[in-house]
């Protein structure tokens, strides 16, 4: 699942960028940080990678809530939004039937992150693109990631 949606979100990203070019890159403090290097990649246990996906994906889910919700100023991708968002939610509910398949326990729900209070066309490119860039990185590291912990099994 995780890596269809890298594919999809590849592809949405793509269009997100030709239809509203940006240039540099736009730093969102809400955003998860990827604090992992290679070499710690494989080491990680499958209760603490299990538990660290869910909790991120929350955070990114919401955040592509408040960038679906702000879709109206980019309304040509509002079907691919919601797409993304709905591979999101599957992703999720498939990590959570796993925690508890392996009686891992499942932290709370972090707390909500602070999301942009912008609704400016230029604002949500701006937040538009940090999030599918980060999003992008955190699914190809989630995609590793469960291939590793699936080696593990």
């Amino acid at each position: 699942m995780a890596k269809h949606l890298l594919s999809d979100t590849k592809h949405l990203y793509n269009n997100f960028k030709t239809k509203y070019p940006y240039e540099g890159e736009h730093k969102l403090e809400s955003l998860p940080v990827l604090s992992i290097n290679a070499a710690e990649l494989s080491t990680i246990q499958i209760a603490a990678g299990l538990t660290k996906l869910s909790s991120e994906l929350f955070i990114y889910q919401k955040h592509f809530d408040w960038l679906k919700k702000a879709a109206h100023v980019v309304r040509p991708l509002d079907h691919e939004f919601t797409s993304i968002h709905n591979r999101i939610d599957k992703l999720v509910k498939k990590i959570d039937f796993l925690m508890t398949k392996m009686n891992i326990a499942r932290v709370s729900d972090p707390p909500l992150p602070q999301l942009p209070n912008t609704t400016t066309q230029w604002g949500v490119v701006q937040t538009g693109h940090a999030i599918f860039h980060h999003f992008h990185l955190f699914l190809d590291y989630t995609t590793r990631l469960v291939f590793l912990m699936k080696t593990k099994l």
